[in-house]
């Protein structure tokens, strides 16, 4: 929920089989069609300038192993986009109409650290709503602002540090539950109950997920010490103990949670006993699981390079892997662009779409890609170079740039 370094250009996309080969790339180079054909509201902001048009190349056609691309969703009805106004700071790079899920994106914004953010952007990154940081809560923004749309059209914010706030579309206040043990995750759950993670420096002696009720009273938490207090666990030590940063209440009553430094995930079950462990040996700092209608599980894996990761639990067989766009910076602080080298952006979330598509966050952009690799959309800070100097320079780490994105449809 964020010295000088070289930002140029975008270097490549790497899209990886199961195998863990990049497939060739296609002897054309088709262009993607950037036409916007959702319908526009006539009588709101004036038409945004054009989207300039990209090309990408496209891997050939995938083998049985990668996930089919889904058909669009039956009987789909698109609402005419929601128009607002451009925002100088943020820029949509690729935009294809045709293949993307259409709808606003709900994300979290800290590259102007004095002015922290949540914005909602439509296709074309003009800002549809924005709710500005209030001066109270403007150091509570780091590790990670988690930032979730409800049902009731208010916004769920974690204060990483401080506590969590529902917000109104007006931007009111309309619920809090303050503690400082919270970080990284926060969700509403069915029975209006809220679940939380704490990761920011936690201890042996903390709890790493609780479950409140509206009233705030504590319902349910667990402790990682009870099944982790051994070796190799006990004593790490990083950005606390387990660096928990992620919970999710399951279909079946369980909780998935993701302590960081233990490199894999936990299932336990309503009285908090360990149900198994995931992803043992193939996850490095795990952000943001997902389970998915599959039983399979999207994960933000961060490996060197950083990938977005779908993986079956049961086998620990990788179904589908994506590595997001390498950019061209220096490697210190010190040397010339000529000398710079390649290098991967993090990546902290990952949402699977209706459509197949998956939505990805790194602190300098926002993609949507297919199954097959192919950006169908990507907004980015207008001024790379400055964010990435920005983050590396003052060591920021997730509090700036962006954190944590929700694509909210349009569609009924």
């Amino acid at each position: 929920m964020k010295l000088t370094v070289v930002l140029a250009v975008l270097v490549g996309t790497l899209v990886l089989a199961c195998s863990g080969t990049a497939p060739a790339p296609t002897e054309s180079t088709p262009r993607i069609d950037t036409t916007i054909k959702v319908k526009i509201k006539e009588e709101t902001a004036s038409q945004p300038t054009s989207i300039p048009s990209t090309t990408n190349t496209l891997p050939p056609k995938p083998t049985s192993t990668v996930v089919p691309q889904p058909t669009n969703t039956p009987n789909q009805i698109l609402q005419p986009m929601v128009r607002g106004q451009k925002d100088s700071a943020i820029e949509v790079t690729v935009y294809n109409a045709e293949k993307v899920w259409p709808g606003t994106t709900l994300l979290s914004d800290h590259h102007d650290v004095g002015s922290p953010r949540v914005i909602e952007v439509n296709m074309l990154g003009e800002v549809t709503w924005e709710y500005v940081i209030t001066e109270d809560f403007k150091q509570y923004t780091n590790p990670g602002q988690d930032v979730e749309r409800l049902a009731n059209g208010n916004t769920l914010l974690v204060m990483p540090g401080k506590g969590i706030v529902e917000v109104s579309s007006e931007g009111d206040v309309v619920w809090s539950h303050m503690d400082e043990k919270v970080s990284h995750d926060a969700d509403r759950l069915a029975n209006g109950n809220t679940l939380y993670a704490f990761g920011s420096s936690d201890g042996l002696e903390d709890a790493q997920a609780k479950e409140v009720t509206p009233d705030g009273e504590l319902v349910w938490q667990w402790y990682a010490k009870d099944y982790f207090n051994k070796e190799p666990y006990v004593n790490l030590s990083r950005d606390g103990w387990t660096h928990t940063n992620a919970v999710e209440r399951l279909e079946n009553g369980n909780t998935l949670i993701s302590p960081r430094n233990f490199d894999l995930l936990v299932e336990v079950d309503s009285e908090g006993s360990l149900v198994r462990t995931i992803g043992d040996g193939m996850l490095v700092d795990a952000h943001d699981p997902e389970f998915l209608s599959t039983g399979n599980i999207l994960v933000s894996n961060q490996v060197r390079p950083h990938e977005a990761l779908e993986f079956d639990p049961d086998t620990s067989k990788i179904i589908w892997r994506f590595v997001p766009p390498y950019y061209q910076i220096a490697n210190s602080f010190s040397v010339s662009l000529a000398d710079a080298k390649p290098v991967m952006m993090p990546i902290r979330d990952v949402d699977s779409l209706p459509n197949g598509n998956v939505l990805i966050t790194g602190y300098p952009f926002i993609i949507e890609v297919t199954r097959y690799g192919e950006i169908v959309w990507q907004l980015q800070y207008a001024d790379m170079e400055s964010v990435v100097e920005g983050r590396s320079g003052s060591n920021k780490g997730p509090s700036y740039g962006f954190y944590k994105a929700q694509r909210i449809s349009v569609t009924q």
